[in-house]
């Protein structure tokens, strides 16, 4: 916008003017001296009336009819279903029977697990059952290692039964 100024140079000539005629304009009119300012006119203002301490401890005692009465045997107003944790998920038992291990030429280890009816022959890092995959492979036991950390330890030919989510 001021290089609009810059580029025309009536439009600077025009506002150079106008400026020129309002100082003449204001040194004419006051004739060189202060301009006349009346004051204001004065308020009077009414005196500050506080109350008494007898009118204090009547707004303090107020009738029996006009106290609050607090209501029995309702809803509070303030107690909201809106934020209720959710109800945990719904779980399941299964049954894990650990029916022993065998050992690959290649030193990988395969175990036999029975989960409620059906054998599956898993290796480490299998998962098993829910989040619940072997972690460690061994002749007498197997541990189960869940996504917490959680561990689980089955013993050979023994059932264990787990609780796991039902999905």
């Amino acid at each position: 916008m001021l290089r609009l100024f810059e580029r025309k140079t009536w439009v600077s000539v025009t506002i150079a003017f106008a400026l020129l005629v309002l100082a003449v304009a204001v040194l004419v009119n006051l004739r060189g001296r202060m301009p006349d300012l009346k004051p204001l006119p004065a308020r009077s203002s009414s005196p500050i009336v506080f109350s008494h301490a007898t009118e204090e401890q009547a707004w303090q005692t107020l009738d029996s009819s006009l106290q609050v009465q607090l209501p029995t045997n309702v809803i509070n107003p303030f107690f909201t279903l809106h934020f209720r944790p959710p109800p945990p998920p719904p779980t399941k038992k299964v049954t894990l029977k650990y029916q022993g291990c065998f050992m690959s030429s290649k030193g990988v280890g395969r175990a036999y697990i029975l989960v409620d009816t059906s054998l599956l022959i898993l290796t480490n890092g299998a998962r098993v059952v829910a989040d619940h995959a072997i972690s460690e492979i061994g002749i007498t036991n197997l541990i189960l290692t869940n996504s917490t950390g959680a561990t689980n330890v089955l013993k050979f030919r023994t059932p264990t039964v787990l609780e796991v989510p039902a999905s």
